[in-house]
């Protein structure tokens, strides 16, 4: 089914609390950043996955959010960029935090890209009921 792609203006109204919006590159998201994300979403996401409009609309932002977050962490780091994978434990001094993921997240690294953010944490949710499905197998034969 073909779903109609959301504008930057449904993007801005959908996540109107969550990021700074402007034209200054250095302290807002500006309209390219978004468009950005949505090139990136527009390769990665399956329409075919998602049962309505609103769902995949939904699912497109929460998406295309998640990919701005992370092309602003990319871009803020620079040359220094680093890709880091997610962290199980981590000490400093007497402070330490250990994060239990799935294995069935560590395993796929396509899973795990989407624990970077919180909005790729949201996608997941909705993305992963759509993923599983029942499997049936009918004996049969076909005839000559």
């Amino acid at each position: 089914m073909a779903y109609t792609n959301p504008s930057v203006q449904d993007f801005k109204d959908y996540f109107f609390r969550d990021f700074p919006y402007g034209t200054d590159i250095e302290t807002t998201v500006t309209d390219p950043d978004i468009a950005k994300a949505f090139q990136q979403t527009n390769i990665s996401i399956n329409p075919g996955l998602w049962s309505s409009q609103g769902n995949y609309t939904t699912a497109y932002l929460l998406l295309s959010a998640h990919n701005l977050v992370m092309n602003l962490r990319t871009s803020s780091q620079g040359l220094n960029g680093q890709f880091a994978f997610l962290e199980q434990s981590k000490s400093v001094g007497s402070v330490s935090a250990s994060f239990a993921i799935p294995q069935r997240m560590v395993d796929n690294p396509e899973f795990s890209i989407y624990m970077k953010t919180n909005y790729g944490a949201q996608y997941f949710q909705l993305l992963l009921p759509n993923l599983s499905g029942q499997v049936f197998f009918v004996h049969g034969r076909t005839l000559p």
